[in-house]
């Protein structure tokens, strides 16, 4: 008999950088589930990691009375990660190429060229109430996931 599929997993917090340790225990046994190798796990979590921080930083100004939602969504052919927070969002493509000459020295905006390399689809969707970076780890061999 096949196990029941993994059902979303949600969770809400403040504005607050400490509240990463504590999402990434769920989502690292979450990955764990779902047979990503240690090392994918590691680079899935350092993306989902910093779209967080992102989350944290530019979307929520670190204003502790906002607050981000992570879901991880599972499901056999692949991991959805929603990262919403109360900001109005940015266009991905519109940010620098960190890798171009002009940038190198730049002490940031790496985090969204890291995570488009690292997943399979990055998007940002923009709601009256904030904004939602999606990103999807599409998995080797679809497997029947097991609870």
């Amino acid at each position: 008999m096949a196990a029941p599929p993994l059902l979303p997993v949600t969770l809400t917090c403040n504005t607050d950088l400490r509240f990463i340790d504590l999402i990434q225990v769920v989502g690292a046994e979450l990955l764990k589930h779902l047979s990503f190798s240690h090392e994918d796990g590691e680079r899935l979590w350092l993306a989902i990691q910093e779209g967080i921080a992102n989350a944290m930083r530019h979307g929520n100004k670190l204003d502790k009375t906002k607050v981000v939602k992570v879901t991880f969504d599972p499901s056999p052919s692949k991991i959805e990660i929603r990262i919403e927070d109360q900001g109005s969002g940015v266009d991905l493509d519109s940010l620098p190429n960190p890798n171009l000459p002009e940038n190198l020295l730049k002490t940031s905006g790496r985090g969204v060229y890291f995570m488009k390399q690292v997943m399979d689809t990055v998007e940002m969707r923009r709601t009256n109430e904030g904004s939602t970076l999606v990103l999807v780890k599409n998995r080797r061999h679809a497997e029947v996931v097991e609870g």
